[in-house]
């Protein structure tokens, strides 16, 4: 198969770009703050793991409470060093010269969404574990 070489372009980011960028980051912070704050007022030991049925069947100490915005952070991070390639995503059209910027910004935006999405997804199994 050959490959063919992708143009390399350098995205600005929109306003709506900025402001998606800043809520997952303000989600992020607001992850690490909860913890922060509610970390006094955990229980020694807390869920570490649930069933499918959602009791918890596995318990750790309070301080494996940090192990979650960690992971929530380093995948954030991730996704943002990954998001500056986007020559290197796998498309289902062809990109060209013509398309590729329109791809790529399309590309980026649903990592940008992904990123915010992640950040919820763990926050809600933080609330779940302090409130557990």
């Amino acid at each position: 198969m050959a490959t063919t070489k992708r143009p390399v372009i350098k995205l600005k980011l929109s306003l709506f770009d900025k402001i998606v960028e800043g809520i997952g980051f303000l989600l992020l912070t607001l992850l690490w703050l909860c913890v922060f704050v509610q970390y006094a007022g955990l229980q020694e030991s807390i869920p570490i793991h649930f069933n499918f049925s959602g009791k918890a069947d596995s318990f750790g100490h309070q301080s494996d409470i940090y192990s979650l915005p960690m992971l929530a952070t380093a995948l954030y991070i991730l996704l943002t060093f990954v998001n500056n390639f986007p020559h290197y995503f796998n498309y289902l059209t062809p990109i060209t010269a013509e398309n590729a910027r329109r791809q790529y910004i399309m590309a980026t935006r649903l990592l940008r969404y992904l990123k915010v999405l992640v950040v919820v997804i763990f926050a809600m199994l933080i609330s779940i574990t302090i409130h557990y």
